[in-house]
């Protein structure tokens, strides 16, 4: 979560390759890609598509409580304007944006980390020699 990879919300998340000889590269589930420096090439489709699937799954339930969140003050907004309580309007958005910030986002984050990193994690290695 944060600044993420364009392509990540719909495609899963990136998958950090390292080659041998220290060149990173971000790649995509089903991506093949070849070092530029020495000639190796990796295939992301060694890795387990079930436990991908994990990963994935995980990304997309953490990414609801946020939405879920701006869709619940969002429709107070509308509520409290559609009703003329502007005033409600210019309570409710900056004690969302506060509650968020400094009480529900850090312990989201943590929960996230935690268990992201229950996840597997993977050695992938190059397909062909290296030149």
């Amino acid at each position: 979560m944060g600044s993420e990879t364009p392509g990540s919300v719909t495609k899963g998340p990136p998958i950090t390759v390292t080659c041998e000889c220290g060149e990173r590269k971000e790649l995509f589930y089903g991506e093949r890609c070849t070092c530029p420096r020495c000639g190796r090439a990796y295939d992301t489709r060694n890795i387990p598509a079930d436990e991908y699937a994990a990963i994935r799954s995980l990304q997309r339930r953490f990414r609801a409580v946020p939405i879920g969140l701006g869709a619940v003050v969002a429709a107070l907004a509308i509520v409290f304007t559609l009703t003329g309580n502007i005033v409600g309007v210019f309570f409710i958005l900056p004690v969302a944006i506060i509650a968020w910030f400094v009480f529900i986002r850090p312990t989201h984050r943590e929960r996230y980390r935690k268990a992201m990193s229950d996840l597997p994690r993977w050695d992938l290695h190059a397909d062909g020699q290296a030149r």
